[in-house]
């Protein structure tokens, strides 16, 4: 069963939508999104909300796909 992610995807529509200027983390592995408020240092990619609406709809795209 593939993840959804409606509650994130609704949050990054509603910043898209609201011209709100986030950046996000998304670790993979977890599943945690992280909304960076401050600067940041860490490992992970940092992502505008259209870029990690985007990745995430590619990745429910990939992991639907049938084996």
């Amino acid at each position: 069963m593939s993840t959804k992610y409606k509650t994130i995807k609704w949050v990054l529509k509603q910043n898209i939508k609201n011209k709100v200027n986030t950046l996000w983390t998304w670790d993979r592995e977890e599943k945690n999104f992280t909304q960076i408020y401050q600067n940041y240092n860490d490992k992970l990619p940092i992502y505008t909300a259209t870029q990690l609406l985007d990745l995430i709809d590619q990745e429910i795209k990939e992991t639907s796909l049938p084996s």
